[in-house]
């Protein structure tokens, strides 16, 4: 009796071990980024800072000066330019990695085939209650443009750090087949 006994409570601690393992989140959820979501229309803030999305324009080529030389880059998919308002709620910042996450769920990072274009947002140092603008390039194919999703962080893979969230809207965008990036914007 006291063997069966011990084999139903081994039995009952191992079911109960298993439930608790299968429901435990890992623990890339556990230390991932806080997340903060919005639309489009929205200033959204997270503890850290907030964007607001201004303007959204889709082009085939884009054209800036680039140390003081025009430069030209075209694409088989889309340059997405994304106009934003950022602003750091309490200390002094950068913003070093923003995304599209499109509609295939993959993201596409900012790319380094426009460096060295006017307002970029990866050049500019946010303080504390002063708004900043700038843009954010893109490059990504033309079937990830129907359904996207833009998110920015302070830092790339944030652990335990603030990641806003801003579902765009694919009404808003302007597509245009050239679009020259000056320093007065878009």
């Amino acid at each position: 009796m006291r063997l069966l006994l011990s084999l139903l409570l081994a039995g009952a601690t191992a079911v109960i071990l298993a439930f608790l393992q299968s429901t435990t989140p890992s623990y890339a959820v556990l230390t991932g980024p806080i997340d903060t979501a919005g639309l489009q229309r929205d200033t959204v803030s997270s503890r850290a800072f907030s964007v607001k999305v201004d303007k959204i324009v889709r082009a085939k080529t884009i054209s800036f000066t680039r140390y003081g030389q025009p430069a030209e880059r075209q694409t088989d998919g889309s340059w997405l330019i994304v106009s934003v308002e950022l602003q750091s709620k309490y200390e002094t910042m950068t913003i070093q990695a923003a995304a599209i996450e499109g509609a295939s769920g993959r993201l596409y990072r900012q790319t380094h085939r426009a460096d060295g274009a006017p307002r970029l947002v990866s050049a500019k140092e946010l303080q504390p209650g002063l708004p900043t603008t700038g843009i954010l390039i893109f490059e990504l194919p033309d079937d990830e443009t129907r359904d996207m999703t833009l998110v920015v962080s302070r830092q790339p893979s944030p652990q335990l750090e603030s990641e806003i969230r801003v579902r765009l809207d694919p009404g808003s965008i302007e597509t245009r087949q050239h679009t020259e990036i000056a320093n007065n914007g878009v």
